[in-house]
Order: structure tokens, then sequence, then C-alpha cells
């Protein structure tokens, strides 16, 4: 067969660090990716996926533990001739997020075409095909549609849908085109969020999905690893990347999302949901990708009624019981009068008589004693951790969600120190560190109820028509955090990017710059900042002269005449000396054609506006208004 042509070619990119430390300390010496689900490595499903969606080439980035990645796949099918992948290992002991990873995939030019982005912990069966179709078809039309993202219908009470994080995708109707993407956390609980009201200029309607899963999968023209090359304060895939271009004036970038409405799709984020995707499995939502058929180790299974899955070699005693929704592997003993339900048990492991496994996960090679209890545990009892190598000594009771390791983490924060097995809390990392954020990760723990943890949560979706549009709030966005680069100011708060947006003005009113340029210099310092246009516009209001610089406010993007008068007035009410000055300023803009009838009226109307009686008189004596009785 002749060799394919390098369009041809089909490329993905499995990130196989996640950037995070969820899993110590069972990820201290082993990879996330390497973690059994349903005994076979995470890694191991995520090649599943891609080889049923016809993947020629896979490229899987390493951070950690690279020797023990190469180890597993040199060791797997994928590394056969007739797997149909060739897998390739790209190594970067350099990088701490995403951003770092898909700039350094840039630096090496391996992606010559659109390819598949998902990161190594993902579990899914979605016909990835037919969306990598969709997204070639989209870009024949327009090449500035760089991405398609995978997301899945849930309800707020789906177990995969991630707990401690609420994603809110605002779509147009009729296309499916995201137009605003906003990560909110679980705690504290927000019942609200805005967006820019000239969304409708170019979408008539648009749907507000809270209902929407990430699948973590993405088809990525190779644009995408080139911007964030060119965005050097992009590291995390959704927060900082999709939302940056999604709200920028200069990219002119679009994106889309395929929402999948059959087939499984989730992704291993933290120990509870560890256990929600393996619950799936074994409740067969990711068929064929079941223990019994397809089984990524080539183990063979029975399956049995209630969902029980045992490997042909593994051996229960007569008098042993083996409840719904369990999964036994090879090798496996279970002794007399030993319980398991609800669980999963890996290759080579003794269950000793008398003792019960409950909502547990056992790895491989693990030993549980004579009339032992595990409960919601990944090895351990009420929620607990236990890493390998470690023994416990008998009478030992460690409190609920208690970590336990050998080794300490490579980057241990804080001083704390796992060494030869030493007891470790999971606790809020530093005084520094507020309770919101830990809540959010008790959020993501297996067996921790969070019953004193307030969140919000809704599974609806809401269409906006562009007639209503004068019913959304004002726009507000969260402010992403920004790399630290030496000669670079880093623009973490309000006061910094005022600070900046006075000197710049300053600049350009000293120097004589035109318009266009200073127009290039505010987009480019409200992108570096990730500031809501208010406030840029209420910047320039602070420092202009009409007759010179009026025409910059529409210059600057999202121009809104109704808001843009209302940081005037705002402006003008700061001392009694600029409130004077509100009615020449109001009369200079309608002269000078910056503000015209309808956007005086939408103003005069808003609700913010609260000295309608006042400013009635003024506004009547300008030619040609009417706002009616």
């Amino acid at each position: 067969m002749a060799p394919k042509d390098d369009e041809d070619v089909l490329q993905a990119v499995i990130l196989a660090d996640s950037f995070n430390t969820k899993f110590e300390p069972l990820s201290v010496d082993t990879p996330r990716v390497l973690l059994p689900v349903c005994n076979a490595p995470l890694l191991d499903w995520a090649f599943e996926c891609l080889a049923s969606a016809g993947v020629d080439e896979v490229f899987v980035f390493c951070v950690a533990h690279v020797d023990q990645i190469k180890e597993a796949i040199a060791n797997s099918q994928w590394s056969k001739p007739n797997s149909g992948m060739a897998v390739t290992t790209i190594v970067s002991r350099e990088a701490r997020s995403v951003g770092d990873a898909m700039r350094e995939l840039d630096a090496k030019q391996v992606l010559t075409s659109d390819f598949v982005l998902l990161t190594g912990d993902v579990v899914s069966n979605i016909r990835l095909d037919e969306v990598i179709k969709e997204h070639k078809e989209r870009r024949k039309v327009s090449k500035d549609a760089i991405m398609t993202c995978v997301v899945k219908e849930v309800g707020k009470m789906h177990r995969s849908k991630p707990v401690s994080e609420k994603n809110i995708f605002v779509l147009d109707a009729q296309t499916n085109e995201c137009v605003y993407y906003e990560y909110q956390q679980a705690n504290p609980p927000k019942q609200k969020f805005s967006f820019l009201r000239e969304i409708f200029d170019k979408h008539q309607e648009v749907d507000v999905r809270t209902d929407l899963m990430d699948c973590s999968i993405d088809i990525c023209s190779v644009d995408v690893p080139v911007l964030f090359t060119e965005n050097f304060d992009y590291q995390d895939l959704r927060k900082d990347f999709m939302h940056g271009v999604l709200t920028s004036d200069i990219l002119g970038k679009t994106m889309h999302c395929h929402i999948a409405r059959s087939g499984y799709a989730a992704r291993v984020r933290d120990t509870r949901s560890y256990a929600s995707v393996s619950k799936d499995i074994i409740s067969r939502w990711s068929f064929p990708l079941v223990p019994d058929n397809n089984h990524p180790t080539q183990h063979d299974y029975d399956y049995r009624a209630g969902n029980k899955y045992i490997a042909k070699k593994a051996e229960l005693s007569r008098n042993s019981r083996v409840g719904k929704n369990t999964m036994v592997g090879p090798s496996t003993r279970v002794e007399d009068d030993a319980f398991v339900t609800n669980s999963v048990l890996g290759a080579s492991c003794e269950i000793g008589s008398g003792s019960t496994i409950s909502g547990s996960y056992l790895f491989n090679d693990v030993h549980i004693g004579v009339r032992c209890q595990v409960v919601d545990s990944i090895i351990g009892d009420g929620g607990c951790i236990i890493a390998k190598g470690v023994v416990l000594g008998e009478g030992t009771v460690l409190s609920p969600f208690t970590r336990i390791s050998k080794e300490q983490p490579e980057d241990a924060k804080n001083g704390r120190e796992v060494i030869k097995a030493l007891v470790y809390r999971l606790e809020a990392e530093s005084e520094d560190e507020d309770e919101e954020t830990f809540a959010n990760v008790r959020l993501g723990r297996l067996a921790d109820t969070c019953s004193d943890i307030e969140t919000y949560e809704s599974d609806q979706a809401s269409t906006l028509a562009s007639e209503s549009e004068s019913d959304i709030s004002p726009p507000i966005s969260p402010t992403s955090s920004t790399s630290e680069l030496p000669g670079i100011p880093s623009l973490d708060s309000a006061a910094d990017f005022q600070s900046e947006c006075t000197q710049s003005l300053k600049r350009a009113f000293d120097e004589q710059h035109t318009i266009d340029n200073a127009a290039i210099e505010l987009k480019t310092l409200r992108m570096a900042s990730n500031v809501p246009l208010p406030q840029v516009r209420q910047a320039v209001i602070d420092e202009e002269t009409f007759e010179r610089w009026g025409g910059l406010l529409k210059q600057i993007g999202g121009y809104d005449e109704a808001e843009t008068l209302l940081q005037f007035q705002r402006v003008c009410c700061k001392t009694p000396e600029r409130s004077r000055l509100f009615p020449a300023v109001l009369t200079e803009l309608y002269q000078n054609e910056l503000i015209e009838e309808d956007g005086l009226t939408d103003w005069f109307m808003d609700p913010s506006q609260r000295a309608r009686t006042v400013t009635l008189a003024l506004i009547c004596t300008l030619p040609t208004i009417n706002l009616g009785s």
C-alpha cells in the first residue's frame, strides 16, 4: 500500500502528565496514566479510544516517570507492528503545564495537520472519526475554525460529572460555535456569570449550557500550538487558551463544540472520578470497551449476572462471596467467608478469611489479612490511600482520608514529608491557601460526603436571543494569572492594569500617536491582563480629550454606547468639579457622532442610570432626540 500524504495521516497527542498532585502518593512512584482502572492502565484505555478513531500516529508527551511510560508502551500491544498505530514518546523535563507542552510540540514541528488532543486519563468510546470529519468540513469553509471540543450532555446527578468544577459554554444555537467559555470552581458557589452583549451582533440566538461535561478531547488545527507559542501566558487549555482566544479582539479565531449525544467519555480527574469511571466501565456504559470484551490487557474475564467479572485464573473459595458490580483480577485468591462487593481487585491479590472489601479498589499484589475491613478506599479505610510497598502493623487504625507512601514526592511542598511510610493528612497546603481552594480538593475526594460544603449546581440549558440583550448583566470576566517573565510586568490586579493603561494613554497623548496605534496597544494590554472591556473604556474615558481621542473608543473593541455613557457618568460623579462637566461631555459626544440617538436612549433607559429626572431636560435639548414620555 502506498504511504499516506502528511495531510492524510491522522495524528494524536496524549498528554501523559496531569500537572497536578491529586493522586499523590499513588503517583509519587507511578505516573497517573499507568494507574490501573478496571485492571488496565489508563494509558491503554486512551490508546483504545484513538485506535477506534483510525489514528495513524500518536505522540505521548511525558514529563515525569518517563522510563516507566516508555517501558509500558514497549511491553504493550501498541508497540507491535500490526497495532495500526505508530507510538512515539516526546520527553520534556521542564514542562509545568499544558501550555508548556503545546509550546514544546510547536518547537519540534512534529504535527503536520489537524490532530486529536486528549489527556492520558480519558476513557471513551465516542466515535471520534465522525467528530474529526465534522471538524475538517468546517475547516474547509473557514480556516479560522481552529478547534472542536468534545462535550457530553449530563444531568447534575450524573456520577461522572465533576463535582469540584463547573464549565459554562455559550454556544450559537444553530452552529454550536462556542462564543464564550467560563470555568468556575464549585466552591464558593456562583449563581451568576456575564458576557459581552456584543456577542449578539454576530449571533442572534445563543444557548447557555451548564449541563455539558468537558470530555478533555479536542480536535485541533496546527494553529493551536502556534497560538500557545505566541501567547506565553496561556497555561491551561480551557481557563487560559480557550477563554483567551474567545475574548480576544485581535486573534479572530473560532471554536466549536461537538455535543456527543451517544457514546461514553469521562476523565479520571481525582479519586472520586476514579471510582465513578470504574463503576461506569463495570456497568458496561463504555461498551464495547468492557472487561469481558476488548479488555486492553488481553486478559480473559467471565461475565456473570450482576455485573460480576471474574478472571479465568482467579481462585474463589467455596464459602467466599462476590457481590454485584465487582471485578476480580487474574491469580487473585478470595478466602472462605470473605465478601467482596462493588469493588475491583487487581491481579495476584489475596483477601483473607472473614474480610470485607466494599466500594474499594485494590491494585496488583495487595494482601488483605484475616478479618479486615476495607470500605470506600483505594487500599485503605475511610477514603485512605496507601501507596506501593507500605506495610501496616496489626491493629493499625487510619483516620479518614489519610495518605501513606514510602517515597517523598519530587516536588514536596511546604516541607510536607512522606518518608518511610510516615502518615500525613491531606490538608490545605499553606496558611496562604484559602479554605475555598481546599474545599474543592475535598469535592474531588473518594468517600468524602462534603456535606458541610456549599455548592451551586444547575443542569439547565438556557436560550438567549438578541431581543433580550438589555437584560444581560454588565460584563465581568475572571482574571487569569500570567507568567512571570523578566522585563514584562505581571498584570495580576485591576490596579496594575489601570496604571499600565494610564501610562500607555499618556505616552500616546504626549507623542501624538495615531488612534489606530493607540488602539492596538490597548488591545494588547487587555489581552495580557485579561480584564473586561468596561475597564478599558473607563481607562480611556478618564484620560481622553474628545476632539483628538474620541475615536479611540470605537476601536478598542466591543464598543457599547450605553455602557460608555455610564462610564462617563461614573467618572464625572467622582467629584463635584467633574459632575458639572457631564452635560458638556454628553453634548460633545453627541455632536462628534460618537454617540447615536439609539445609544442615548439605551443609556437613558438603563436601570443603572439613576438620575433620569435630572438628565431628562438636558437630553431633550439635544436636536432630533425623542425619548417618549
